[in-house]
């Protein structure tokens, strides 16, 4: 099919704005009679808050408020509030840390030397407890227990059984057995997390904010401060990166609310760079058993895989990451039979969550290692395992989903020829093959909300402008140059 406007070259239409700075960043924002906000932060691993004393810090001048857990709701965040055994986080610690950073108070000042200022003049009293690091520690009799009433700090389990397993196993001519470990990994986007907050006296709420997903935010900064969701508003221009990061309550956001709610005066936080490595969000790091069945020529007959994640001190989205994980084992490949058993597990580490693939990147990487070994192990080539068990459309995959659409076999053919026509290569030099598969639209519902959809909104106006409306937010990957494309085609008109 010949396009007119998908097929033409065309610059971002951010681009202008972007580079000439015309485009404001959250960061950007200043209000009126607007204050500047910090956040004090545990420096323990793991202890009890005995005492926050704050009057030294607000009578320092320049100082206008000073908030701790004891001003808030006392209301726990978690993947979504339906579920609220999961709802283990508190934006404010009150009675208990459990990671360096975690938040513990915060300022509102004139300016952020202030506010940095009376960060040190806040006395907090700790109890300090015994910590755990490692998931693998974590998990064993007598380890330190991170929330009460959690047995071995198991947070979260995932199940996943599909065909007979082990008579898969037994109709195996060749069983390969595999431990791996994927490390954690920070987003580093360009942009920190930031937002500015303003209350007004009309019992309103504000919020400009660097977020991936505004209407999410805005049904947690309601629930978490009382409020109703019609009373508050967020606002996401321009956003410098994303990656998973920003997809839920930061700090940033709670803590300029709170300041503002309190004060009646607009309050921006920005978070450094120092805190976004220590007291954000990060990829989950997962410890992989995989123990694979094939026969003699490759074929796949049976996969079990156990999985260890470190969730970190809460729960966060990382339970989605568990699950989808083990859902991409399987991926995309077809698989007689396949047992998926995932554990998430409290550590006194910073919390894990959503970053580029939600737990696939890592079994991806874990899974086409493994079949290499495999290939390599049989005398197979690479490229014709993968062929051979390649999933086709409309196969159904372990974990209840029908993948309409596939073109891996299409893609193989191309790899291949192209392989082909580089020739020999030179010495110590090789080209690796993996394949990769990810769902798209909004029938999958991975959080189980009412949320988990898309929408869009199309205008003609009387001029023969169009806009277009649409439940998607551009972080850098021009998601508004793509969609307005995929419109003016629709309508036959240009951009």
């Amino acid at each position: 099919m010949k396009y007119v406007v998908i097929d033409t070259p065309l610059h971002n239409i951010d681009g202008p704005a972007k580079v000439t700075g015309a485009a404001q960043y959250t960061f950007d924002i200043t209000l009126p009679n607007m204050l500047y906000g910090k956040i004090l932060r545990s420096p323990h691993p793991h202890a009890k808050i005995l005492n926050i004393e704050t009057s030294k810090a607000e009578r320092l001048i320049g100082v206008k408020a000073v908030v701790t857990g004891k001003d808030t709701l006392g209301v726990k965040q978690g993947i979504w509030r339906r579920y609220k055994e999961l709802c283990d986080e508190e934006i404010l610690a009150r009675e208990k840390v459990r990671y360096i950073g975690e938040p513990v108070a915060a300022v509102a000042a004139v300016d952020e030397d202030v506010a940095e200022e009376a960060l040190s003049l806040i006395e907090v009293e700790y109890e300090p407890l015994p910590a755990v690091f490692d998931p693998m520690e974590a998990i064993k009799e007598g380890a330190p227990q991170i929330h009460e009433g959690v047995e071995r700090n198991i947070n979260v389990t995932r199940h996943i059984e599909w065909g007979d397993v082990d008579e898969g196993f037994k109709q195996a001519d060749y069983i390969r057995e595999d431990w791996f470990k994927v490390s954690g990994q920070a987003h580093v986007c360009m942009e920190t997390h930031c937002a500015v907050a303003s209350f007004g006296h009309d019992g309103k709420l504000t919020v400009w904010t660097s977020t991936q997903s505004p209407y999410y935010i805005q049904v947690l900064l309601a629930w978490t401060l009382g409020l109703k969701e019609s009373d508050v508003r967020v606002i996401s221009r321009y956003v410098g990166g994303g990656f998973g990061s920003k997809f839920e309550l930061d700090s940033a956001q709670f803590c300029a609310a709170l300041l503002s709610m309190k004060l009646r005066r607009p309050v921006k936080i920005v978070l450094t760079r120092e805190e976004e490595f220590t007291a954000t969000k990060r990829r989950t790091p997962m410890y992989y058993y995989v123990k694979t069945g094939v026969k003699k020529d490759g074929t796949f007959v049976a996969k079990e895989c156990r999985v260890f994640t470190d969730g970190g001190a809460y729960t966060s989205m990382g339970a989605t990451a568990l699950y989808l994980t083990g859902f991409f084992q399987s991926f995309p490949y077809k698989w007689p039979s396949y047992r998926y058993d995932g554990y998430r597990v409290y550590t006194n580490t910073m919390p894990s969550s959503a970053m580029r693939g939600f737990g696939a990147p890592q079994a991806t990487f874990v899974s086409e290692v493994q079949i290499d070994m495999i290939a390599e192990d049989l005398g197979i080539d690479p490229i014709e395992i993968r062929r051979k068990n390649g999933m086709t459309p409309n196969y159904e995959v372990p974990g209840q989903a029908t993948i309409r659409s596939c073109g891996l076999h299409q893609c193989l053919d191309k790899i291949e020829e192209w392989i082909k026509s580089r020739g020999k290569l030179p010495p110590n030099r090789g080209i690796g093959i993996a394949a990769y598969g990810f769902m798209s639209g909004g029938i999958f519902n991975w959080f189980d909300t009412p949320y988990a959809f898309s929408a869009a909104m199309v205008k003609i106006n009387i001029d023969g402008k169009v806009d277009l409306y649409v439940g998607a937010q551009d972080m850098g990957q021009g998601a508004n140059t793509t969609l307005s494309m995929i419109c003016a085609e629709e309508l036959g008109v240009r951009l």
